[in-house]
């Protein structure tokens, strides 16, 4: 089922927000040239395994909705074709959001999502991406251009492997290929260890292989829920790079991934939403990367409405929890007095800041 999305009518606020995210990614690049990936990856995780007990459910199934974002490389290892899935391990019902590769991330310096390196690297998707859309990744799938077209021929999918093979094309052939996986997680666990190293994961092989069995499954039963990540193409250095449409995401995003929707409290590293309020550019750039540099995912935002006479750090619910998130978020833009607050209207997770006019500037070389 395809989704429809009207254009957000406010264009003057789009383009500045646009504006202040081009002069952010900028002042980025030339901050943090020597900095790739720096704070934004998991530690290295093994390649898939023989499942040793197929008879056992995954753990990951106990959830209302499993997560996994599938990606297809080209042959320079470039992330080329990437769909975030997720499944209902009651129902099978399958929703697919298609990312663009050129899918701008909250890394420091940013980088586009066909940089991201598969599993076993230093700068995998999931913890930008979980920053970015606000939805927990339980599961990455990385399959190289060999290992997809040895995916399709497994499963016998009548598909093009010509056109298989191009990215364009991806759209057209995932679902195919995805309804002939089969139907045992115990076979498609074979299947992914016959396919070695060309075929990595984040999680063992027994829970790619219930993920991948369920999915197969609810597309066999045509129960899909398909659309486009909204997007804006900005050209940024010698690429074009497409930044995320808040407005039109925010929706679909709580439409398709309700069930795994970031919440206070969740295990993911900290998420911190940060809009200009009468700060400087330089001084918000400085204010990513200081946030970066303390282990937290920092998503900057269209400005805010109005100017704050000094930064505000607003926060979801009054736990203890939460103002240790905020005084950790002050510590690391080097506001310790920061007025620290409750957001009671707009609630964000984990913290919002409104920074002000008091937010320094890098230092001076």
């Amino acid at each position: 089922m395809s989704q429809t999305h009207q254009r957000f009518p406010w264009r003057v606020t789009g383009l500045v927000a646009l504006i202040v995210v081009a002069a952010s990614l900028v002042a980025g690049l030339l901050l943090g040239q020597n900095r790739v990936g720096s704070g934004q990856s998991r530690p290295p995780q093994a390649t898939p395994s023989p499942s040793p007990s197929p008879s056992r459910p995954s753990p990951l199934l106990d959830a209302d909705q499993v997560t996994a974002l599938l990606t297809i490389r080209d042959a320079d290892r470039n992330a080329v074709s990437n769909v975030l899935l997720g499944v209902d391990p009651q129902t099978a019902h399958v929703v697919e959001l298609m990312l663009p590769r050129d899918l701008l991330l909250p890394t420091t310096p940013p980088m586009r999502l066909a940089q991201v390196s598969d599993p076993t690297g230093t700068a995998t998707a999931d913890e930008p991406l979980e920053t970015l859309l606000g939805v927990q990744i339980d599961a990455l799938i990385d399959l190289d251009r060999l290992a997809w077209t040895g995916l399709i021929d497994a499963t016998g999918s009548r598909v093009d492997l010509r056109a298989a093979a191009s990215p364009g094309a991806f759209g057209l052939v995932l679902d195919p290929v995805l309804r002939g996986v089969p139907y045992e997680p115990q076979t498609v666990g074979e299947l992914l260890t016959g396919l070695g190293s060309m075929a990595r994961t984040s999680v063992t092989n027994e829970d790619a292989s219930a993920i991948l069995s369920l999915v197969g499954r609810g597309t066999r039963k045509r129960s899909v829920t398909r659309a486009l990540l909204p997007v804006t193409y900005l050209r940024a250095a010698p690429a074009r790079v497409a930044v995320i449409d808040r407005v039109a995401a925010d929706p679909l995003l709580k439409e398709m991934f309700g069930p795994s929707l970031l919440e206070p409290g969740h295990p993911g590293r900290l998420r911190v939403v940060v809009q200009q309020a009468g700060a400087t550019v330089g001084a918000t750039t400085w204010a990513r990367t200081s946030l970066a540099d303390a282990g937290m995912g920092v998503l900057l935002e269209a400005p805010s409405d109005a100017n704050v006479a000094r930064t505000r750090i607003l926060l979801p619910d009054g736990s203890a929890e939460a103002a240790r998130a905020g005084d950790e978020v002050a510590v690391a833009l080097g506001l310790p007095d920061a007025d620290i607050s409750v957001d009671h209207e707009h609630p964000t997770v984990d913290v919002r800041v409104l920074l002000g006019p008091d937010a320094p500037l890098p230092p001076r070389p």
